[in-house]
Parts: C-alpha cells; structure tokens; sequence
C-alpha cells in the first residue's frame, strides 16, 4: 500500500475525530473553570489525535513507514497515562466532593446494594455476546485460508472475554455488601 493512501486515510480518521478534539480543546481553553481531571482528559485526546496528525504527515514526507508508526505508538501510550491520570484526580474530586456533601446533609436511608453475582453475570454475558459477533464477524469476513481465520477468531474471543471478565469482576467488587 502507498504511503499516500495511508496518509489520506489518517487524514480523513483525524478529521473525523474532531468530534473528541474540539470540545478537548475547548476544555483546555477554559482553564480553572474545568476540573482538574476533566482538563487532564482532555490533554490525552489532543495528544493522541495531536500525534495521529502527525503521523499523517509523516506519512507523506519520509519513505519509511516506521517513524510514523512510532509517532503514534508514543501519542497512543502518553494518551493512555494521561487518561489513567485523569481517573484517578476524577475519583479524588469525587472523595472530597462526597466529604463536603456530608458535611451539608443528613445521612441519606441506605440503598440496598445489587447482588455482586449478579453485575458479574450481566459483564459476562455482554462479553460472551461481544466476543461471539466479532468471531463470527472474522469467519464470514474470508479472504484466505480458513486457519488463519480461525485463529484470528479464537484469540479476538479470548482478548475480548477475559477483557470482559476483568471488567465484571472490577465491577462485582465494587458492589460487594
């Protein structure tokens, strides 16, 4: 494939990502007017989308693939800490919102907590359900010989389960009486 085509086709995903950037940037303009995770998260999708930009042109004015590649390997992995980043300060203005609400009101009547088998159950069902369309998705796609695709199938099932899983259990510990 020509890098003419590649750089075409980044251009056209990275214009169609405007939806994510521009209101990014938005909250990276407004300042202290944002809290402090939501400006962090919108410092991961620019950067990424900032680095996909760049690999677009890249593309077109070296030869080689590779330093494109790296380009955006290196937005996609500071875009990734940035977003975990952005998480944690979100769960610790969450924290010191919470104190200062109790602070204001009386103790609420507590909520019955959701089964934890239950969450679980419903993470692994959407996982199985997900991992099943996209298997079949690889198999009815062809083009080529069927163990390669079988193959292709089998592992994208398995990432997307225990991808599942890992999400269901995280979620079932959190509603745990």
């Amino acid at each position: 494939m020509s890098h003419i085509v590649l750089a075409i086709g980044t251009a056209a995903i990275t214009a169609s990502g405007c939806v994510w950037y521009l209101p990014a940037v938005a909250d990276l303009q407004a300042g202290e007017d944002r809290p402090r995770s939501a400006r962090t998260a919108a410092a991961a999708c620019v950067t990424w989308w900032a680095c996909l930009a760049l690999a677009g042109g890249l593309l077109l004015a070296v030869p080689a693939w590779q330093p494109a590649a790296q380009i955006a390997l290196a937005g996609l992995v500071a875009g990734v800490l940035l977003r975990i980043r952005s998480q944690l300060q979100h769960h610790a203005e969450q924290r010191e919102e919470a104190e200062r609400w109790a602070l204001l009101e009386p103790l609420p009547a507590p909520r019955a907590p959701r089964p934890a088998a239950r969450a679980l159950l419903g993470w692994l069902l959407v996982g199985l359900v997900t991992a099943l369309l996209g298997a079949a998705s690889i198999l009815l796609a062809g083009g080529g010989p069927l163990a390669p695709r079988l193959a292709a199938a089998a592992g994208s099932a398995v990432a997307v389960s225990t991808a599942f899983l890992l999400l269901g259990l995280g979620n079932a510990h959190r509603h745990r009486p």
